[in-house]
């Protein structure tokens, strides 16, 4: 059995005023179980201001966390709040660890050894990893997430996102376990124990996907080159797209099949040039694309989509509550009403079943092919949710 508890303070410049809501919501220690872990998602100034370090020292238990553009939880949703959830369970043993610096030319050692660290203060494979990855500019999310699905196995579910910020140049952000904070490590939580998670992935409404697809031609690892045998910049305009001045295109993102069953996913494009674009996780060559948009109405219909439908699965099957994962270009493409994706996943479950939200520079969650087989995937613009 596993309960979950959600919280969360506006208190940035009193830590022990924070710390204290934050233990009064939780209930603590009432509220319970035998094991307990904590995932944090906060405006910077909480950490700035030592509200974590304060709310971390006062939990008695461990607690991974990192920055985030806008946070929510079943009582309220901000983009300046820190927001908690705790899990808890008799059965289930939670480890943490936070790894060494991830260097571009240096990932494999740290991320195999946080890896190695957190599952040897388990008594057996855990039965999910969530994982919060640095933003860096010199290395991917894709590939951090890539190294960690293979040292772990390739059989584990594995969810989680990257740290950001309000600022996009992402100054700010950072990821934290232990008490230690830092802006190049990734924190790691294993669950081990009898739970059986779903996964929701939804970005595009179907409405703003373009019904023409094409196949990847040419690519070298995160640059896209060229698309049914023609340069990008000469794909895009031949399919009406306006390509002066656009040097990045996060709300015209790709929906990339790889053609292993496992279905489309979104992708933003970086850095447009006559060379390609970056993207944001590794295309192959021989997968199949088509372009989409986002706006307004397609973040918020999707939103609610995802929700219902985990809302409904947990009535049918059970679960102790919802942990969401929303791309921060979702966020900001709702300007000026920023909450919106958050209130409207707040009303829907309607406080009957605890809810914790995160923005993201990058989400991870598993798809699973028609044949059932489960794949690690890094994706862009996307509402991910966990039922756990």
């Amino acid at each position: 059995m596993m309960k979950m508890l959600t919280a969360c303070t506006s208190k940035i410049y009193d830590p022990d005023l924070a710390a204290e809501e934050i233990l009064t919501q939780l209930g603590i220690p009432g509220s319970l179980l035998r094991n307990s872990v904590g995932i944090i998602a906060c405006y910077y100034e909480f950490v700035d201001f030592e509200g974590v370090k304060a709310i971390s020292d006062a939990l008695p238990f461990d607690v991974i966390g990192c920055t985030a553009m806008g946070s929510a939880v079943s009582a309220a949703s901000a983009l300046d709040q820190l927001s908690i959830t705790v899990l808890t369970g008799d059965d289930l043993e939670f480890s943490v660890a936070l790894s060494e610096a991830i260097i571009d030319g240096g990932e494999e050692e740290p991320i195999r050894g946080v890896y190695t660290e957190a599952l040897g203060k388990l008594s057996g494979a855990p039965s999910l990893i969530f994982a919060l990855a640095p933003i860096l500019t010199d290395v991917s999310g894709d590939f951090m997430l890539r190294l960690l699905d293979y040292f772990s196995g390739g059989e584990i579910p594995i969810f989680g996102t990257l740290s950001n910020d309000t600022a996009l140049t992402y100054e700010n952000a950072k990821v934290f376990a232990g008490g230690e904070i830092h802006a190049r490590k990734m924190a790691l939580l294993l669950i081990r124990g009898n739970i059986q998670p779903a996964f929701f992935v939804m970005a595009i409404s179907e409405s703003h996907i373009q019904q023409q697809s094409a196949i990847v031609t040419s690519a070298e690892g995160y640059r896209l080159k060229e698309v049914n045998n023609m340069p990008l910049i000469g794909y895009l305009e031949s399919i009406g797209i306006d390509t002066y001045g656009l040097s990045a295109a996060t709300t015209l993102p790709l929906l990339v099949d790889f053609m292993d069953g496992g279905g489309s996913i979104a992708c933003s494009m970086y850095a447009i040039t006559e060379e390609g674009a970056l993207t944001g996780f590794e295309i192959p060559s021989g997968a199949l694309l088509t372009f989409a948009e986002v706006d307004y109405g397609s973040v918020m219909d999707t939103a609610e989509a995802a929700v219902t439908a985990a809302k409904d699965y947990a009535a049918q099957n059970g679960g102790s509550g919802i942990i969401t994962v929303s791309c921060l270009s979702r966020c900001l493409v709702l300007a000026p009403d920023q909450t919106a994706e958050m209130e409207r996943s707040r009303a829907i479950t309607g406080g009957q079943l605890p809810f914790f939200l995160m923005y993201s520079g990058g989400e991870i969650c598993p798809v699973n092919t028609l044949d059932g087989k489960m794949i690690n995937r890094f994706h862009n613009l996307t509402y991910t949710l966990m039922v756990i």
